[in-house]
């Protein structure tokens, strides 16, 4: 602000402050009667003292200070009707704080303020008012200076604030899309670290297991000797090939997951690595549930005194369920660091990841359909040497082998690649068991037909029969749950008939199957 309107501002403080003085009304002689006053000690003091309690207060600071003008009495005070009201309170001069930066002076502004505060000036004392020319004057500059370089001063702050808050938003709108990449790389980084975790927990369980119970159940010494019902190679059933499992995480896989955290690029390709590796798996659970009927005749007594021995939490039975478990959840854990990697758009580590999140849905199905497999019972050849489990589900089968009697019935059928396996269902699946399967028959895939549409008013429904000269009445009317179940099977095993047609041209006549492969090409 320039000094012209600085001292413009002070001229009007001063001309207010004379209206005040013009505004105030004469004050009228004191009489000698002041038993009117009231008393201000509740009875305590007389009327017609000599002073008032203010008075008394004045004298009291003045007696030890330099004296004084006598203070001018006040006037009583009467209402409308001419009756002695009580004494108003003595006020301050009326200095009225200034709350703004610029003191606004003009008539219609102060107005209403002037009339009220001439109402309150009636109380004050004249000599009150004569004493504070000079020196408030000079404090009414004192304080217009400074609240005017306060003025200045937030104005200035407040420019800053808003052009910083200005930027602000323009940082932020313009960085939003990496905040969001950096948020998707940090919920990456936290599934990283879920993995690694739940994979050394899964560590520890497996060495509950080689380290505990195995390493009892092998020592001879034991003071908890084998059941002879466990000895010549039915303990190692049990576990089946947990412990290459165990020595595999704990020396090679738990190493390369660890690696990860720091670089996260090498996930989707350690999978990919180890695809056939995991496939251990699938022996394991092929193996669970032969494993699962003997602890279940054991687990109250002989492997439940092994658990207290070692100090074991958890029962043999829930840490054998643990790979199974495990090999469920990578496929989890990889689709949500997929999903994140997605989101921070890098582009480079989606397709290996698309591959390792393929690898951990093909290793888990096959492991659980092996399980479904090692339920069947009465079958006397070797399952490891039926080929791979193509396709396998519930059909319901008629018996073809009685003309006039078909008996239909709801079978588990089992598809390898070189053998069909129709088996009964004995018990039902819950929460705590899964059914077992008893053995039928079999048609091996070489010694097989297939009749697609058997029924014109039932799409569902197909026809396996055995070419085998020994047993030529032996088939299965099959009918699907749905038209897209009958497709799956057809086609499934349409295309297995015709690889084992190419295998036997291969093989009688290579030359012609060769040059037939070249015309194709």
């Amino acid at each position: 602000m320039d000094v012209v309107k600085f001292d413009k501002t002070v001229q009007n403080a001063k001309a207010r402050l004379d209206l005040y003085v013009v505004a105030l009304p004469s004050v009228p002689k004191q009489t000698n009667n002041r038993s009117w006053l009231p008393s201000t000690e509740m009875g305590n003091k007389q009327a017609g003292q000599g002073q008032s309690e203010g008075e008394e207060e004045a004298s009291s600071s003045s007696s030890s200070s330099a004296p004084r003008a006598p203070v001018a009495p006040v006037a009583p005070y009467l209402d409308q009707n001419g009756e002695e009201g009580e004494e108003e309170v003595e006020l301050p001069p009326p200095m009225k704080p200034i709350s703004e930066p610029i003191l606004v002076t003009s008539a219609g502004a102060s107005g209403g303020s002037d009339e009220s505060q001439g109402k309150r000036s009636s109380s004050l004392s004249l000599k009150a008012l004569e004493g504070a020319t000079s020196a408030d004057l000079a404090e009414i500059e004192q304080i217009v200076k400074e609240r005017m370089e306060q003025h200045t001063e937030n104005q200035e702050r407040n420019s800053l604030l808003n052009r910083d808050s200005k930027l602000s938003s323009e940082f932020e709108s313009g960085a939003s899309t990496e905040v969001e990449g950096l948020t998707a790389v940090q919920r990456r980084e936290y599934v990283l670290r879920e993995l690694v975790e739940t994979e050394r927990d899964y560590v520890r369980d497996l060495r509950e297991v080689v380290e505990g119970y195995m390493a009892f159940m092998r020592d001879p010494d034991c003071d908890i000797p084998l059941p002879d019902d466990l000895r010549g190679g039915k303990d190692k059933m049990v576990f089946g090939n947990m412990e290459a499992i165990y020595e595999w995480h704990r020396d090679f896989f738990l190493k390369a997951l660890e690696r990860c955290l720091e670089h996260p690029e090498e996930l989707g390709p350690l999978f990919k690595r180890y695809e056939r590796k995991l496939h251990m798996y699938v022996v394991y659970c092929q193996n669970k549930p032969v494993s699962e009927y003997i602890v279940s005749e054991h687990i109250d007594t002989y492997f439940e005194e092994l658990r207290q021995k070692l100090g074991h939490k958890l029962q043999l039975c829930d840490l054998l369920i643990k790979p199974v478990q495990r090999i469920m959840k990578y496929q989890l854990l990889l689709r949500d660091v997929y999903k994140f990697t997605e989101r921070a758009n890098l582009a480079t580590e989606m397709e290996t990841l698309k591959q390792a999140m393929l690898v951990m849905q093909v290793v888990p199905k096959a492991a659980n359909d092996m399980m479904d497999v090692g339920r069947l019972q009465g079958f006397d050849g070797k399952i490891t040497a039926q080929g791979k489990l193509l396709l396998h589900g519930s059909l319901v089968c008629c018996d073809t082998s009685s003309a006039f009697n078909l008996k239909c019935k709801e079978l588990q059928v089992f598809l390898f690649e070189q053998n069909i396996i129709f088996s009964d269902v004995v018990g039902k699946k819950t929460q705590f068991t899964n059914p077992t399967y008893t053995y039928r028959a079999h048609i091996q895939v070489n010694k097989m037909s297939l009749e697609e549409n058997v029924d014109e008013n039932d799409p569902c429904k197909f026809l396996i029969r055995s070419t085998d000269p020994r047993k030529p009445n032996l088939g299965y009317l099959c009918q699907a749950s749905s038209k897209e179940s009958q497709d799956e099977w057809v086609s499934t095993i349409r295309n297995i008939l015709q690889t084992q047609k190419d295998f036997l041209k291969a093989i009688q006549s290579p030359i012609a199957y060769q040059k037939e492969l070249t015309k194709e090409v």
